[in-house]
C-alpha cells in the first residue's frame, strides 16, 4: 500500500476519487479541476473543442489509436459529450483498433520485451454495443486510416481531427498513426492537434512511441509534434500525465497564424 502510494501517478487518481466526492464538487467543477475519469482525454476534448470554437468550426473529431477492451474510448465519449454541451462545438468520436490485440512486433524499437502479440483484445461485441455514436474502426491500421480519410473526408473537413490519443504501445504501429499527419491535405486537421502518448513512461526517445514521433518530426520540420512546455505549472494539481501531452503544431495549415476570436490584443503599460 506504501509502495503505491508512493507513487505520483497512483496518489493523484485517488485524490481525485476523493475530491469528486466532496459535496457540490458537481460536473463542472470536476472537469475545470480534472478530477474526471481519464483527465488527460478530457483536457485534449477541451482544447481541440476550444480551438475548434475560435476558429469557426461546428465541429471536431477527436480519436484514439488502440482501443483494447473500450474503456478509455467510452470515456472520450463521456467527455466529447460534455464539451459539446459546454462550447457546442459537435464532436465527433473515433477509436481504431485492430479487434484481435496486438500483432507480432516488426521492429526491436517496438518495445518486444514488455509487449507481444495477443495482447489487449477485444470484446467487440459487447463494445460496440455501448458505444452510441462513438465509432469503432476494425482492421489493419495501415488499411484503415487511409481508407477512413478518404471515405469521410467531407466529414472531416466539417469536422476535423483536434486530439488524438496514441495508445499503440509499439513504435511501428504508431508510426502508423501518425499518417494521420502525413499527408500534404489539411482539411481534416485543426493547424494545431492535441496528441496523448500514452506509453511513454518506462521508455526511451530511442524506442516506442518517443521513437515514432521523433522520426516523424525529422522527417517533417514544418509539421513538428512537440511535448507541451510548463503545462503542468499551468494545470490543478500538478498532474503526472501533463508530461504525457504533446501538440502537431501544422506550419503551413492556411489557419495557423489565424488569430482566434476572442484575442484580446492585451497590452502591457509601464507600471507609474
Amino acid at each position: 500500500m506504501l509502495w503505491e502510494w508512493s507513487k505520483s501517478g497512483t496518489r493523484h487518481a485517488a485524490r481525485n476519487r476523493l475530491l469528486r466526492r466532496l459535496p457540490g464538487v458537481g460536473s463542472a467543477a470536476a472537469y475545470r479541476f480534472g478530477l474526471v475519469e481519464r483527465p488527460h482525454y478530457a483536457y485534449g476534448v477541451r482544447r481541440a473543442t476550444e480551438l475548434a470554437a475560435r476558429l469557426g468550426h461546428r465541429g471536431v473529431t477527436v480519436v484514439e489509436f488502440g482501443v483494447a477492451g473500450g474503456n478509455g474510448l467510452l470515456t472520450l465519449a463521456e467527455h466529447a459529450r460534455y464539451y459539446a454541451d459546454a462550447t457546442g462545438v459537435a464532436v465527433r468520436v473515433v477509436g481504431f483498433d485492430s479487434g484481435r490485440g496486438m500483432p507480432a512486433s516488426a521492429d526491436r524499437r517496438d518495445v518486444p520485451y514488455l509487449f507481444g502479440p495477443g495482447f489487449y483484445t477485444m470484446d467487440e461485441r459487447r463494445l460496440r454495443a455501448r458505444l452510441g455514436t462513438a465509432e469503432l474502426v476494425i482492421g489493419d491500421l495501415a488499411e484503415t486510416l487511409p481508407g477512413y480519410l478518404s471515405s469521410r473526408a467531407d466529414t472531416l473537413r466539417d469536422h476535423p481531427v483536434g486530439f488524438v490519443s496514441l495508445d499503440l504501445d509499439y513504435y511501428s504501429s504508431t508510426v502508423t498513426a501518425l499518417g494521420l499527419f502525413r499527408g500534404p491535405a489539411h482539411e481534416h486537421l485543426l493547424p494545431r492537434v492535441t496528441c496523448y502518448l500514452d506509453d511513454l513512461p518506462g521508455t526511451t526517445e530511442q524506442i516506442g512511441e518517443a521513437a515514432a514521433v521523433d522520426d516523424f518530426n525529422a522527417a517533417h520540420p514544418g509539421r513538428a509534434i512537440g511535448r507541451v512546455l510548463g503545462l503542468r505549472a499551468f494545470t490543478p494539481f500538478d498532474p503526472p500525465w501533463a508530461d504525457q501531452i504533446y501538440v502537431h503544431h501544422r506550419l503551413d495549415h492556411p489557419d495557423y497564424a489565424r488569430l482566434e476570436v476572442g484575442a484580446t490584443g492585451d497590452q502591457l503599460p509601464l507600471d507609474p
